[in-house]
């Protein structure tokens, strides 16, 4: 080969590799609504994922979403990030198994039925091991954890919430209701037998009449109370750990590298559990919890530990 036709040859190396680097896969970000964590998702994805994101936006008719992802299902991005209950039931029912779904930002998603094939997430809910090691770090004396929740929709959680309560030395006492108006005398008979409070949302407590009560009672016997939402812990709660957005995106972004580079079957994975998460304190709350300000000192610790977010509120 020429020189001339050597140096011709190097010249355009670098635009061949900025036509190759510029074909990258399609994701399709799709959101159930306009809501800021969404895009804290998208924000966190976008940097982690080795692909091009487009963004949609759905409106509130079911109807027309399927029709959004039938026209998805024929363009065949390399993957669709579903964020909210919306999307990713709209995804799971009309894309079919040619195009991966990987879903993020819904709620109890098990209600769903949105594991199958070709279909993988990242639930809102983690095994509660963080949950007992606060509570442990801001009460190291606890021993019986109470759970008010109603066994039809929360049976599950209370079974893994003692399995990982049983490798910490605590025991899980399970406070059955099954229906918002029995929640008073459940805890009045709690009373003595509990040295904290872990909350779980179903259809039954999830609703702020009951987180009310909850926060009332674990005031008044002076009981740690450990809440779903930084607004619970705003209320009077004394801490809440709750995923972050932004680090869900980023671990969606690496399992869609996953998927699309490494050709992992979605469906072949388990819903994966947050990973990371915020941790809410209310300080009025943890003070009262020990005599000095001992209690919050080791909350912070254990946020530093794991690495967390921390929210303070009083």
């Amino acid at each position: 080969m020429s020189r001339l036709a050597l140096v011709l040859c190097l010249s355009l190396l670098p635009a061949v590799a900025l036509a190759q680097g510029s074909a990258r896969p399609r994701v399709v970000a799709v959101k159930s609504a306009n809501l800021a964590p969404y895009a804290s998702v998208i924000a966190g994805f976008s940097a982690e994922a080795r692909a091009d994101v487009q963004e949609m936006m759905l409106d509130e008719s079911p109807g027309a979403a399927a029709r959004v992802f039938k026209k998805l299902a024929a363009q065949k991005p390399a993957l669709v990030l579903a964020l909210g209950p919306l999307a990713a039931n709209a995804a799971r029912r009309s894309l079919g198994e040619d195009v991966p779904v990987l879903f993020a930002m819904v709620p109890y998603y098990e209600k769903y039925g949105l594991e199958g094939p070709n279909v993988t997430g990242i639930s809102l809910t983690s095994d509660l091991g963080p949950e007992l090691e606060a509570l442990v770090a801001v009460a190291p004396k606890v021993r019986r954890v109470g759970m008010v929740h109603d066994p039809r929709f929360s049976a599950s959680t209370v079974t893994q919430a003692q399995s990982a309560a049983a490798s910490r030395s605590l025991s899980i006492l399970a406070l059955e209701v099954d229906s918002p108006a029995k929640v008073e005398k459940v805890l009045e008979g709690a009373a003595g037998r509990v040295d904290a409070l872990l909350m779980v949302a179903d259809k039954t407590v999830g609703n702020a009449a009951v987180v009310q009560e909850l926060i009332a009672f674990a005031q008044s016997k002076r009981l740690p109370l450990i809440a779903l939402t930084p607004s619970q812990v705003k209320e009077g709660a004394a801490l809440a750990l709750s995923p972050s957005p932004l680090a869900i995106g980023l671990q969606a972004g690496r399992l869609a590298n996953r998927i699309i580079h490494e050709k992992v079957d979605p469906g072949a994975l388990a819903v994966a559990q947050p990973e990371g998460l915020d941790l809410s304190i209310n300080l009025t709350t943890a003070k009262k919890l020990g005599p000095s300000s001992e209690p919050v000192l080791e909350l912070l610790r254990f946020a530093a530990r794991r690495d967390f977010a921390v929210k303070v509120y009083e």
